[in-house]
């Protein structure tokens, strides 16, 4: 679908949404379509924009870690002096259960901890 055809088709279901009966209990909050044609189309075109999205994701996640490589153990990335991109790194340490917090203290026992290593890639 296009641009102007998906906007079309939002504004149309919006106009025929906008009063519905609230469902009681006796119908245990189920509703019927009142135009199952619009709603498929809908359903498809979200459908696709959640694909693209998912596509999208995987895309940015490779040039991060491309750009995440590049700077390495540094802090900073610069192009022609300026400041393009940075690492923040920081250190968690998580456990499974409050009560293996409570019997376990990480004082007493460092070793049933995982201490992991993080970073945030920041684009300015």
């Amino acid at each position: 679908m296009n641009n102007t055809e998906t906007r079309s088709l939002i504004e149309q279901a919006k106009a025929q949404l906008v009063t519905k009966p609230k469902a009681t209990k006796v119908s245990k909050k189920v509703i019927d379509a009142s135009d199952p044609a619009m709603i498929n189309a809908l359903l498809a075109e979200l459908s696709s924009i959640q694909d693209q999205a998912k596509q999208l994701k995987a895309q940015e996640d490779e040039i991060k870690n491309i750009i995440r490589d590049v700077i390495g153990n540094a802090e900073e990335l610069h192009v022609h002096g300026a400041k393009v991109a940075s690492v923040s790194r920081w250190r968690e340490t998580s456990l499974i259960t409050d009560k293996v917090k409570e019997l376990f203290p990480l004082t007493e026992c460092p070793e049933i901890y995982k201490a992991q290593d993080k970073s945030r890639l920041n684009i300015h």
